[in-house]
């Protein structure tokens, strides 16, 4: 493939790549370290490769930046202004554009790049890193064919199918930072935020229902304070329920390293979650519902185990027959159960299963290929 020169339209709010410590609650950073990682690749692969990001990031492209610092660490504009910065930042990424300076753009944006596109020849590809509902459905709806679109599971494309679909590419993560374990002491974790779609209330039920220990790995926002006061908080006795909150990378891999299992009830259209290929890459089996991306994610019985979330709302013939909590109570006591050498099939399951498809340079291949192809669209 010809080296190409790349403009990598990354987030203003955090710096890239994210760290645990800087990353204000409510959020996640996962789309932020997704474009690091194939921002640096890129860069390896000998791309001209220009990222768009906050002054304090780190990166071995050239960095573009309209301010010092991330946003969310700026006192005069904060988190919750953060999107008027970013408008900032594509504005700047676009006029340099229309100067003829890119071959293409490579945003982490749906709708504010979106508005931006179509107003250039460059093409946009734009990964969707969200759920395609509410404001974005509605926008997107109407500009349609301004970007060429990456969906991070095809279960995220249902609710807006008419999207200018360009692929389907899954998240990647590095190998070797998330080291294969064999041990199992931990008990069960919930990792992600700690929000209503999650499913943390859920995970709290099936905890204490079977009496098995849960580490809840990740915070809430302040729009959820009151979910955590009421459904979390009450059931944090630090014996059966305990709460560690969003932890660096060095910690919250001995979580997933030492875990029987990955609780995930998650109650939406979940585009894709990180955190389960994270889980597995440590040799940690997950227990989801059949929503949003589960099913493309997971290996049902060799994995974990993938539950129906209602009689109504089948997504598959699966192993557990048993649906909403009851099922994943099952699940959950089936790997408990579990002879060692057949638990022990199943970590290693896992961790072939992530080396086979989710692994940064399998995802950086797939992108190029999607620059290749954008590129002799716009010929």
């Amino acid at each position: 493939m010809k080296k190409l020169r790349i403009a990598v339209l990354s987030s203003n709010l955090l710096r890239t790549p994210p760290e645990a410590n800087f990353v204000p609650k409510g959020f996640s950073g996962a789309p932020e370290k997704i474009m690091y990682w194939i921002t640096e690749e890129m860069v390896k692969k000998g791309h001209d490769v220009t990222l768009f990001a906050s002054g304090d990031s780190s990166t071995s492209a050239k960095l573009i930046a309209v301010s010092n610092k991330a946003s969310s660490l700026d006192e005069e504009i904060g988190a919750v202004n953060h999107v008027e910065m970013e408008h900032l930042l594509i504005s700047k990424c676009y006029k340099m554009a229309k100067l003829g300076e890119f071959d293409l753009i490579h945003s982490i944006f749906d709708t504010r790049s979106a508005y931006y596109a179509g107003l250039v020849n460059v093409p946009t590809i734009s990964t969707l890193h969200s759920p395609l509902e509410g404001i974005k459905k509605i926008v997107l709806s109407k500009l349609p064919d301004s970007q060429y679109y990456v969906s991070i599971s095809n279960a995220q494309r249902k609710l807006l199918p008419e999207l200018n679909y360009v692929s389907t590419i899954y998240h990647g993560i590095d190998l070797q930072t998330f080291a294969f374990s064999q041990s199992d002491s931990g008990g069960m974790i919930f990792v992600g935020r700690v929000i209503p779609s999650k499913g943390v209330a859920e995970a709290v039920s099936i905890a204490n229902k079977l009496k098995k220990k849960l580490y809840i790995l990740g915070d809430y926002g302040l729009e959820h304070e009151e979910y955590w006061k009421k459904s979390i908080l009450p059931f944090i006795d630090n014996k059966i329920i305990t709460h560690a909150g969003f932890l660096n990378p060095e910690e919250l891999l001995k979580y997933y390293q030492e875990a029987k299992l990955f609780l995930f009830p998650i109650q939406w259209e979940e585009p894709f979650g990180l955190v389960m290929i994270e889980s597995m890459a440590s040799g940690t089996p997950v227990v989801a519902f059949a929503r949003g991306s589960v099913p493309e994610v997971v290996k049902d019985g060799e994995t974990g185990f993938i539950v129906n979330s209602t009689d109504e709302d089948k997504r598959g013939d699966f192993i557990i027959k048993k649906t909403g909590i009851e099922g994943l109570c099952e699940a959950v006591e089936r790997i408990y159960a579990m002879p060692p050498d057949e638990y022990k099939k199943m970590r290693l399951a896992c961790r072939k299963h992530v080396e086979e498809n989710f692994t940064i340079e399998k995802m950086v291949e797939g992108y190029e290929r999607v620059y290749e192809k954008v590129i002799g669209y716009n010929k």
